[in-house]
């Protein structure tokens, strides 16, 4: 009896102990909803690399928010020497001197909007490390299909800044990674800022080209009609899962240049005909992504 006791008394504080450490245990939604306000609201400083494709640069962060104003300045330490301010997002001036397209593939923290990946990705608390001297904890978001790459982020454990960022392939290896390798925090003002309501920001295109049986969780967030390098009229559409931004332009075949496929590191372009249009493809996700985009693309006949 009495070695029944203490058997049931050991099975009892196991089960208790085991209870408490997952109570512990973070919610990955919630901290990347942290992440999400906190990458905006607090006032940093660092250095980071980042890998894209065979490309290895090293740049300098520096980023603000003042009633209600935010300001991130950009610098390269690798190649030539370039600056890009980012004024309130949208918004992008530069010093005068011309920007590369390479400077502006350079990632920013702002990442995506976890409040609408629910049924896209699967997420999990993987453990600690350490990164630029912080510890971090790590997360891994997991597409649910073959359509997007996978995510693994590296979140500051007091302020829940990714500190350090791996795009994964369908094999979970990295395409493309960012990392700080030194950065300061200021903690000292909690700021006001307004959530981002990514759900409510669907365009509202009512022309004629449709887009049928697209990758799950995938939505149109934005159209705007514009002119190429060249002057001709172009459609633009982006579509997003919350994390993947996928951009089409449309233009008349007669005046399009000829489509290309191509890739850097998580990026990859795809061009095509479609109903008398070339339609150029561009986002950080598979081809086959791209190759699905452009089989859901149709212009509408006036009998439809």
């Amino acid at each position: 009896m009495m070695r029944l006791f203490q058997s049931l008394l050991l099975s009892t504080a196991l089960l208790l102990s085991s209870l408490s450490s997952f109570a512990q245990s973070p919610d990955p939604l919630s901290l990347l909803e942290r992440m999400q306000k906190n990458v905006r609201a607090l006032t940093y400083e660092g250095d980071f690399v980042y890998q894209f494709g065979d490309v290895l640069n090293a740049m300098h962060i520096a980023h603000s928010w003042q009633n209600g104003f935010e300001r991130e300045e950009l610098t390269t330490l690798t190649g030539v020497e370039r600056e890009i301010v980012r004024q309130n997002p949208g918004l992008t001036d530069s010093d005068g001197a011309r920007v590369s397209n390479r400077l502006l593939k350079a990632p920013t923290l702002m990442t995506f909007s976890p409040q609408n990946l629910d049924g896209v990705y699967n997420f999990k608390v993987l453990g600690d490390d350490r990164v630029a001297a912080h510890e971090t904890t790590v997360i891994a978001v997991l597409p649910v299909d073959d359509y997007r790459y996978g995510h693994r982020i590296y979140l500051d454990k007091e302020t829940a800044l990714p500190l350090r960022r791996e795009v994964l392939n369908k094999n979970g290896k990295p395409v493309s990674q960012q990392m700080f390798t030194a950065i300061s925090i200021s903690v000292d003002v909690e700021a006001d800022v307004p959530a981002v309501d990514d759900a409510a920001s669907e365009a509202d295109y009512q022309g004629p080209w449709r887009f049928t049986d697209l990758p799950k969780g995938f939505v149109m967030k934005v159209y705007a009609q514009g002119r190429t390098n060249n002057g001709h009229a172009s459609d633009h559409f982006v579509f997003s899962d919350g994390i993947v931004r996928i951009s089409l332009f449309i233009e008349d075949k007669t005046t399009a240049k000829l489509g290309r496929r191509s890739s850097a590191g998580p990026v990859a372009i795809l061009g095509s005909e479609v109903d008398g249009h070339r339609i150029t493809i561009v986002g950080e996700a598979p081809v086959d992504t791209l190759k699905h985009f452009l089989k859901s693309a149709h212009l509408q006949q006036e009998a439809e």
